[in-house]
């Protein structure tokens, strides 16, 4: 179970949700599921990679599903909106999981608790706190002790005062605060410290049950440590613990998050064989998973199917629903079930208010976004600084950089705090229309503030830097990157020359991405796909090319390459940018080539896409597409396009066959 404790990993931090259920639900929703089935959505993705983010819940220990009233002033959602691409992130809260509470409690309790906890709160953890706890004279029992310890948000302060606890005469340690002190080292992901609780827990004579499994299960889980996480499931069984549906739950959501839908789906089946029916929960996991996949049609089957089975969908699953059809862009869908949702009996809470704010502005309804605006103010919904955020954001990608502005101001004279992604909303817009000087400005604003850049900040910065109009320009981009203080920066100034075979470069950028390990998939994506740009466009293709093998191996780019069937592999660009597209297509052929040498297998056909076609969602001219075209060209792929569709180049059969066994400069072709 043990884990490097030493490397830096970015904390992802969770919001609350309640729970709120009606059974006044549409019927034509009753009727699609029984004509659909769980094992028909489960198999259309089997194998299939997905990206999810963090998943919340408020299902109790025994998987039994919680009924609470809605409370119109209760943020129910509490979902963090940083920008537009984050309206369907952290919607469900797993549950604050416990042994059952003692029998018998002093009737002082609640006084010792505030008591110690007021102390704690006072003084960082050392002899002035020891002082202090010594001079206020409570004996504190394992139960009180376990109160205090869920208040605590520092680990340092918690394991002071834990072991402190453990040098008073007669106090003993229960599972209880063994458990607490296992949940608060994981958020910090002191993942060796955890292993020698966890050792002294059992010296102790107190055995881990299932909730202190699942606790590690979901600290390693949301370190990004999933070979640890799985260890841990392993061992709890043989320790005689079963695991229930938080447990389930959280291996689906860790595994689905890092691209893994094949494992999620085989631990969702893997659930229903333990004989744990789905739940609420359990269901809005698994639409998450499909949803976020990109197989929507199958998240629908499987959310009709759920109130087939009579399992009422609550606001959460509403909310997940909702931001999936926004993601996939089928907004007028995402406003039908909106629709549906308030005809069912629920009222909006944040989280769909900025949904259908997030759908409104990608219609270029950006005055009716604001309507919605000032509705959730009506109903006495104070907005937080991710929703003023999602308005900057939305403006900023119109190109209506003043609008952008008077938010980003409005959200500050509300004395609220900017977060990192709307900064970045706002420095993207700057950059856009090469208002660099503001950009600056904006900058040293945020570190003055206190807020780190981000990933996304300095892919920002360095694609701005990449598109350059001028020498001058190009200057000032690389002094916006040097003030951002982010490793990448050094990252990249420390990138050593390819060699002769990019041995340098493939362990440099290896290396990194080990360091970066717990950001999410979809920054490290856009720094990759930045970088292998810069590199590309900046003469050095060879680096390029070894950044680009990297990352595939390392799974940044899961849907790079996929084979559809038998022999028939899909090779996805029209994610990238016009640099990485090329550099990507040239190693990948030149991987085709290599294993038909060694196997002497050929694929029967490989479709090439640049997502410029008639589901294509780019309008204008697709740079990435001409790019593909030109390449193709040059090496006289044979390809042809297929049914109109002018953003897929097709190559198949024999010519597929003779160009990759003849075209010995397939290995070089991405220099060229």
């Amino acid at each position: 179970m043990a884990a490097d404790s030493s490397r830096p990993i970015t904390s992802v931090k969770s919001s609350n949700v309640k729970v709120i259920r009606r059974e006044d639900l549409s019927k034509d929703y009753s009727k699609e599921a029984e004509r659909s089935g769980l094992r028909q959505a489960s198999n259309d993705v089997a194998g299939k990679p997905y990206e999810a983010q963090d998943l919340q819940t408020t299902t109790n220990v025994s998987g039994k599903r919680k009924s609470m009233p809605q409370r119109a002033n209760v943020d129910s959602g509490g979902c963090d909106f940083n920008n537009v691409h984050s309206s369907d992130d952290r919607i469900m809260k797993f549950p604050a999981e416990g042994f059952s509470k003692p029998s018998r409690q002093h009737c002082n309790s609640g006084y010792v608790v505030e008591n110690v906890s007021n102390i704690l709160r006072r003084f960082k953890w050392g002899p002035a706190a020891e002082e202090a706890l010594h001079n206020v004279g409570l004996r504190v029992d394992a139960y009180q002790a376990n109160q205090v310890l869920k208040q605590m948000d520092n680990y340092t302060n918690a394991l002071g005062f834990f072991y402190w606890l453990k040098r008073q005469p007669g106090f003993k340690h229960d599972g209880h605060t063994y458990t607490t002190m296992v949940g608060n080292l994981g958020r910090a992901k002191q993942f060796g410290e955890i292993n020698k609780l966890l050792h002294e827990m059992v010296r102790d004579g107190c055995q881990p049950n299932t909730v202190t499994y699942n606790r590690l299960i979901h600290s390693y889980g949301r370190a990004n440590y999933l070979r640890e996480a799985m260890n841990v499931f392993n061992q709890m069984q043989e320790a005689g613990c079963e695991p229930d549906r938080v447990t389930y739950c959280t291996l689906i959501d860790i595994h689905a998050k890092a691209g893994f839908l094949d494992i999620a789906m085989d631990m969702y089946q893997r659930m229903q064989a333990a004989g744990l029916s789905p739940d609420t929960f359990t269901y809005s996991v698994i639409i998450n998973c499909l949803g976020k996949a990109g197989h929507l049609p199958a998240a629908h089957r499987l959310f009709c199917e759920m109130v087939g089975q009579g399992c009422t969908p609550n606001l959460v699953t509403f909310n997940i629903m909702i931001a999936l059809h926004a993601k996939a862009r089928n907004y007028q869908s995402a406003l039908k079930l909106y629709r549906d949702m308030k005809g069912a009996g629920f009222q909006p809470d944040k989280v769909t208010y900025s949904i259908v704010m997030e759908v409104l502005g990608h219609c270029g309804y950006l005055e009716e976004a604001e309507a919605v605006f000032t509705e959730m103010q009506r109903k006495n919904w104070v907005p937080d600084e991710p929703v003023y955020g999602l308005l900057v954001d939305l403006w900023g990608k119109a190109g209506n950089v003043d609008k952008a502005w008077q938010w980003y101001q409005a959200m500050l004279h509300a004395g609220l705090r900017p977060n990192v992604p709307t900064c970045n909303s706002l420095l993207s817009t700057f950059l856009r229309v090469h208002r660099l000087s503001e950009a600056y400005n904006l900058l040293q604003s945020m570190l003055a503030l206190g807020l780190q850049s981000s990933l996304q900040t300095y892919t920002l910065l360095l694609s701005c830097c990449t598109d350059a109009r001028s020498k001058f320009d190009l200057g000032f981009c690389g002094q916006l990157m040097a003030v951002s203080g982010h490793p990448a920066h050094m990252f990249l100034l420390q990138m050593p020359p390819a060699g002769t075979d990019g041995q340098n470069v493939r362990e440099h950028v290896s290396n990194f991405l080990d360091y970066m390990h717990s950001e999410d998939r979809e920054s490290k994506r856009g720094l990759m796909d930045a970088v292998v740009d810069f590199l590309h466009k900046s003469g050095l293709k060879e680096e390029a090319g070894s950044v680009w093998e990297v990352a595939a191996f390392k799974n940044v780019y899961p849907d790079a390459l996929r084979e559809k069937s038998c022999s028939y592999w899909l090779i996805n660009l029209h994610v990238m940018s016009e640099g990485t597209a090329v550099t990507a297509l040239s190693r990948t052929l030149a991987w085709f080539r290599k294993q038909m040498l060694v196997s002497g297998e050929c694929p029967s056909r490989i479709d090439i896409v640049t997502g410029w076609g008639r589901r294509s969602r780019v309008t204008g001219t697709s740079m990435v597409r001409q790019a593909v075209e030109e390449l193709l060209n040059m090496f006289n792929f044979p390809f042809f396009t297929e049914n109109g569709n002018s953003g897929c180049f097709v190559g198949c059969g024999e010519p597929l066959k003779k160009w990759l066994l003849e075209s010995s400069y397939v290995e070089r072709m991405h220099l060229l």
